[in-house]
């Protein structure tokens, strides 16, 4: 049973449970390919309906990465569900300096400097790598639950990059706050 493209949207816009345990699954994914193929640059994005992995990886080694990720994230290992290399912690570093910055900047002088402009957003991207990993944990991914399928891996070129599309299924994930 395929999510409509309806619900498919509101899942993306809204973080639905099937995106985040798709986030979920690709970390997991991209954690075992690169202890296979620790020479290949490998990156994901996670949608309703599944997740891309990027990178010059076989094919046929995608899926038992997906399959073995999944197993793991269920049972023994939910914590792959978080990657340091994750773009929530890029898109939280960049919230957080971005509203040091301009926090510091509005201020009177003698607050409002360039050095301590520089201090805040410092501090901020200090403080973003355990809030980035913490965001991750409970805002942006989910263990996948047992209704969660994988099934097929579709190799595909993306902007010229080399490209694999994980295709789930997770019907009981499909409503917006399961």
């Amino acid at each position: 049973m395929l999510m409509n493209p309806i619900a498919q949207a509101t899942q993306q816009i809204f973080l639905g449970g099937a995106v985040k345990q798709n986030h979920a699954l690709e970390h997991a994914t991209i954690v075992l390919l690169s202890r296979q193929y620790p020479e290949v640059r490998l990156s994901g994005i996670s949608f309703a309906a599944g997740f891309f992995v990027f990178g010059n990886v076989p094919t046929e080694a995608i899926l038992p990465a997906a399959e073995e990720a999944l197993h793991l994230l269920r049972t023994t290992h939910p914590d792959m569900a978080v990657h340091e290399r994750c773009g929530t912690n890029l898109a939280v570093a960049g919230i957080l300096s971005g509203l040091a910055a301009m926090t510091i900047a509005r201020l009177k002088r003698p607050y409002s400097t360039a050095n301590n402009v520089i201090l805040a957003s410092t501090a901020a991207l200090v403080l973003a790598r355990p809030l980035g990993l913490t965001i991750q944990r409970f805002v942006t991914t989910q263990t996948p639950n047992s209704s969660m399928r994988i099934l097929e891996v579709k190799p595909m070129k993306v902007f010229g990059a080399n490209a694999h599309f994980v295709r789930t299924e997770n019907p009981d994930a499909s409503g917006l706050f399961a």
